[in-house]
């Protein structure tokens, strides 16, 4: 996005980035919390609504600071109110042949049109789309049928663990990208 649109387009589309973490982690603690409990089709429809709502606050949070500690009271309050998952010692079950074309087909098609979606739009909902948690709803609704629920909950745990430090990154992004811009 740099190297089409310059910094400022770029400074927009990681504040969506930053945005978009908020959606991402609030899917990962919600659909975490539910496996567990749930059939995989309404933990994820929850999830998805869930994540949607964060979606709406992050758009409208004015303050790129503000969006990020959001995001990371959320994944605090995801890694300190649910301990990692112990594994029972049985091995997963053999995925079906169509399952993983299947989930590959779709996860293609789903980050095309995103991608698709980002050029006609404005950067920062590029930016949002870019991030959503795509691969995460993909994979995470056939999970438990080969390795267990608590696969899933690992899963959500995994991306949790890495989003501070993804935030980390894009803050530091935007904040270079954005002094480029004041400074021109």
């Amino acid at each position: 996005m740099w190297l089409d649109g310059g910094s400022d387009v770029a400074a927009h589309a990681a504040r969506g980035n930053i945005a978009a973490q908020l959606v991402v982690v609030t899917f990962c603690l919600t659909y975490g919390r539910l496996a567990p409990a749930l059939r995989p089709a309404p933990t994820l429809t929850v999830a998805l609504a869930c994540a949607a709502g964060a979606g709406l606050v992050a758009a409208v949070c004015v303050n790129i600071w503000l969006t990020a500690a959001l995001a990371l009271v959320v994944t605090l309050a995801g890694l300190r109110t649910r301990s990692a998952p112990a594994f029972p010692d049985r091995p997963p079950d053999r995925a079906r042949g169509w399952e993983i074309p299947v989930r590959m087909a779709v996860s293609a098609t789903t980050v095309l049109l995103a991608v698709n979606a980002a050029d006609d739009l404005a950067s920062f909902t590029g930016g949002i789309l870019a991030s959503l948690p795509v691969l995460l709803a993909v994979i995470a609704p056939s999970t438990p049928s080969s390795t267990g629920a608590e696969s899933v909950v690992a899963m959500m745990r995994a991306a949790l663990t890495a989003a501070p430090g993804t935030l980390a990154f894009l803050l530091v992004i935007h904040t270079a990208l954005a002094a480029s811009v004041r400074g021109n």
